[in-house]
């Protein structure tokens, strides 16, 4: 039976004289049968409610039916689809480092907790897609103690009169957050505030300054910035909050301040397991922190990193402040201010050294420079950038890397030397997994001695083509002569052009010639080996191709370049290390797309070639070894001439494989030595039959190459007689 709800437009009465009806429903077989004593006309609308009487929704699923009668199901977790019969994506029940536990949820979707604990707030976490639990997000939860100490914080700056309150609330802060495992994201985000608003009244109340509190404040940063906490940090910087960039403010503000109590020449220093501050007054013509002498038993004293103020024209007492920041590199966001615009690291950058800090105060110095010698975390980087962090850079949570203002004066494997003209929060900035800075000195010898080998050879075969032109004159001596050519205007680029960084526009078009030039050279290796195989698949071919062949050399590597250049508006055209196609932008590949292409093609032509060859009846009836010989020789003298030696510069981009950097510097820049044998054989072999003439055709060619051959042959049977 189905349960009908029904409108009726008739007395009530008559609901009872019909079948003794006690309700507003009737029950019938079919919504189409019309009861005895009532006729269809007697209803104004008639359904029923399916969900009761159907299984629609399986595996658990909540049905529900719309006004229109519509069903829809609500699928547990583990279900989907319109009747919850697919299987879904889904977080597993959890239980995080905070002992929150988090119940099953479906994928794509932003569960939220209150937080436990003595904590007030919500916290929450994301379960993606593929059914993986993100990381919690508790920049929302703070304890009721800390919470607290921002209620004192905020009385302090409205002009709370209690003795003595800033060292009573950094006291407080210090042993609150003193071997506490319970810090959640929100205690940091809050304990740093507390700690900037602090910083910010000290400024104007310098009498509320002691000796005693610095050590304090000390205590309370390496607290905070202790090893536990710092996946906490880390989700402060992943959540878009600034990271650890606040707190490192907050430092910067309060131990500058510190000098206004400090009038004679002496130093402070504050040494703990996570940072070592120093703050200080001056007189000599260079400071140097850290103190040696004061920080021997300190993490610090194990490192060379060290920071030297040369001051030429100061006035009076040099008044100063310094931090060492350990292991929190990567709690800052990773963005680089480069030529004016906010880019991401993604992998292309990392710091690769400790946070470094130093401020002059009360003094004024018209002229002066800082020197800083960082020492590298990881020995496997290079191109290193003088950094410091910019909390001035717009849309951004708190500030950027930037290397305005800076230079690198010296870099090693294991150091590099910056020198700068302000004074903010430093550290190095360099590439992982590039070149050894070791190898740059050799690689760029091998680069620049076979470079200027190859242009002097391909001179050489230049003017000897056109001295001998008349009797060399073959559509493949002709894209021989533009292949040197393109070489000569690429060798001569790369020399003059690769390393012009200072000026960005001159940079991005040295680049660009160089990605036209370098795409030319492959597009005429490529027309060589067409000609080749043409030559030798087509004893005697029909018409000559070279008037097509040469420019199409010439404007199809002009169009890609075009298209290119105009798609990416010119980004990825050199950078502050060289004038080429980045790898960071991955605009190499267009460069390594089309010359791979060209590889694959000419080694198709080498194999073709070489069986060709090998199959003629002068060397069918030759032995094994002998076949190999010839073939191998034969390899050899089309190797470089079809461009497979740039195979090697394909490998030399995978960063840590230094030994083909080697080679490819070592044989692409001498590869027209062999071409050059090559051609030295081509010219004694016509020695012989100089005063024969040679047409531009191929069909011409093949029959001069007969009668040489035939002539070669008579020579040879007159000097056996």
């Amino acid at each position: 039976e189905l349960d009908l709800f029904c409108d009726c437009n008739i007395p009530f009465w008559t609901w009872l004289k019909s079948k003794s009806l006690t309700s507003d429903s009737v029950f019938c077989l079919d919504r189409n049968v019309q009861l005895s004593l009532l006729q269809a006309s007697d209803f104004d609308n008639c359904t029923y409610n399916a969900c009761q009487y159907t299984d629609y929704c399986s595996n658990g699923g909540s049905c529900s039916q719309d006004s229109s009668g519509d069903l829809s199901c609500s699928c547990a977790v583990e279900w989907t689809g319109a009747t919850c019969t697919e299987s879904a994506n889904y977080c597993e029940e959890n239980m995080d480092i905070f002992h929150t536990n988090w119940s099953k949820t479906a994928e794509s979707t932003l569960a939220t907790l209150a937080c436990t604990g003595e904590y007030t707030g919500n916290a929450s976490r994301y379960c993606s897609i593929n059914g993986k639990w993100e990381e919690p997000n508790y920049s929302n939860c703070l304890s009721n103690s800390i919470e607290h100490i921002k209620e004192q914080t905020a009385k302090l700056l409205y002009g709370d009169n209690k003795t003595d309150p800033v060292t009573i609330i950094l006291d407080d802060l210090e042993n609150i957050t003193r071997d506490n495992n319970e810090l959640r994201s929100g205690d940091l985000l809050t304990s740093s505030t507390v700690l900037n608003d602090i910083a910010k009244y000290v400024t104007d109340h310098t009498e509320d300054l002691s000796v005693n509190q610095l050590e304090i404040f000390g205590s309370l940063c390496d607290n905070l910035l202790n090893e536990r906490n710092h996946q906490s940090w880390e989700e402060l910087n992943n959540e878009g909050l600034g990271g650890v960039t606040s707190l490192v403010n907050a430092v910067t503000e309060y131990t500058n301040t510190f000098n206004e109590i400090i009038d004679d020449e002496l130093s402070l220093v504050v040494a703990k397991k996570n940072v070592v501050m120093q703050v200080g007054k001056a007189s000599t013509n260079e400071i140097t922190v850290p103190d040696r002498l004061k920080t021997s038993d300190s993490w610090i004293s194990d490192s060379v990193t060290e920071i030297k103020l040369k001051k030429n024209i100061c006035s009076g007492l040099t008044g100063y402040s310094s931090t060492f920041y350990r292991n929190i590199s990567r709690f800052f966001p990773k963005y680089l201010v480069l030529n004016g615009n906010i880019t991401p690291f993604n992998g292309s950058f990392g710091v690769n050294s400790i946070i470094a800090d130093f401020t002059i105060h009360g003094t004024t110095c018209s002229d002066y420079s800082l020197i800083i010698k960082f020492e590298h975390i990881l020995e496997n980087y290079s191109k290193p950038l003088c950094g410091h962090w910019d909390f001035s850079v717009r849309n951004t949570a708190n500030g950027a890397w930037s290397t305005y203002g800076s230079r690198v004066v010296d870099a090693t494997d294991s150091f590099t030397i910056c020198e700068y003209n302000h004074t903010t929060n430093f550290a190095i900035l360099m590439s992982p997994g590039r070149t050894p800075s070791s190898h740059h000195l050799p690689l760029s010898l091998i680069s620049v001695i076979g470079c200027a080998v190859s242009i002097l050879f391909l001179v050489i075969t230049i003017l000897i083509h056109f001295v001998l032109w008349r009797y060399v004159r073959t559509d493949r001596t002709k894209t021989l002569m533009n292949l040197c050519v393109a070489l000569i205007m690429s060798y001569v680029i790369f020399l003059a052009g690769i390393t012009q960084t200072e000026n960005k526009v001159v940079c991005s078009a040295i680049a660009i010639a160089l990605h036209y030039i370098f795409l030319t050279d492959f597009a005429l290796m490529l027309a060589e080996g067409i000609l080749i195989v043409r030559m030798v698949v087509f004893v005697f071919p029909a018409s000559s191709i070279i008037h097509k062949l040469i420019p199409a050399c010439w404007i199809v590597p002009a169009v890609i370049v075009g298209i290119t250049a105009a798609v990416t508006k010119l980004k990825g055209y050199g950078n502050q290390q060289f004038c080429w196609l980045t790898l960071e932008s991955n605009l190499i590949w267009a460069f390594i797309g089309p010359a791979l292409l060209v590889i694959v093609i000419n080694f198709m032509f080498i194999i073709i070639t070489v069986y060709k060859m090998m199959t003629t009846r002068g060397l069918a009836a030759k032995t094994l070894q002998v076949k190999f010989k010839i073939g191998l020789k034969s390899i050899c003298v089309i190797l470089p001439l079809f461009g497979l030696t740039w195979v090697l510069g394909a490998f030399s981009i995978n960063d840590d494989l230094v030994m083909f950097q080697y080679l490819f510097a070592t044989f692409n820049s001498l590869q027209v030595r062999l071409g050059y044998r090559h051609f030295q054989r081509r010219r004694h072999a016509y020695r012989m039959d100089s005063k024969l003439p040679t047409d531009s055709t191929n069909t011409d060619n093949s029959k001069t190459h007969r009668l040489n051959d035939n002539f070669r042959e008579k020579k040879k049977q007159m000097k056996e007689n």
